[in-house]
């Protein structure tokens, strides 16, 4: 029986996806003087910000680099991002069904918890875990295995949901049940790749697997 769903952020629960590629393409053009491509900036969804930048950016100062980036976002976050289809009201029904709601994301703590308190949804989850929380990361089982252990849940009785390669195989290597939003540009292949049984066209159809 499932009692217990966990969240990815990015893509998952909020569209986040043009504003993370237009500030990827700022920091490349500041940084690098050249343009990134759509396509491997989305590739690298799901992986720890820290991760991608220290790799694309190794020569730079670190701080710069990401501060460069967060500036960008500091004046578009609230402008440009909103909640998919259904998030809040798919919340509140699972909150009332007593289902245990977590968050593990790649996404650092205090820009996760500020997104959460901007789109008023904060109060429905009992565990959040970010890339600060973790020694490793997606697609590691460590994030996840964490939240379920701060919700005193266990495996076999989690749905884990995300839009990523990451977060499928973080769902397949915590033997957590994998569950794929549907509203992303390769869902289709992903979904067939992993073999995912569940796959939502909008956040809501999560009410129909518990």
């Amino acid at each position: 029986m499932i009692d217990t769903i966990i969240f990815d952020f990015d893509g998952t629960l909020a569209n986040t996806n043009q504003m993370i590629i237009n500030s990827f393409r700022h920091i490349y053009n500041c940084f690098l003087e050249e343009d990134c491509s759509e396509e491997y900036i989305m590739s690298t969804f799901g992986e720890p910000l820290e991760l991608t930048l220290r790799r694309d950016f190794g020569k730079f100062p670190f701080e710069e680099v990401i501060g460069a980036y967060k500036n960008y976002q500091r004046d578009r976050f609230n402008d440009e991002v909103t909640l998919y289809d259904t998030v809040e009201e798919t919340l509140k029904y699972l909150k009332s069904k007593n289902i245990k709601l977590g968050i593990a994301t790649s996404r650092m703590k205090r820009s996760t918890l500020l997104a959460l308190e901007n789109f008023k949804i904060a109060a429905y989850f009992d565990a959040v875990v970010s890339a600060d929380d973790v020694t490793k990361h997606k697609p590691d089982k460590e994030p996840l295995i964490k939240a379920i252990n701060d919700l005193k849940s266990t495996t076999d009785r989690t749905l884990y949901v995300g839009d990523s390669k990451f977060d499928l195989e973080c769902a397949i290597n915590a033997s957590a049940t994998p569950v794929l939003v549907g509203w992303q540009s390769n869902s289709r292949e992903l979904a067939e790749k992993y073999n995912i049984k569940h796959v939502l066209d909008k956040m809501w159809d999560l009410t129909k697997l518990i």
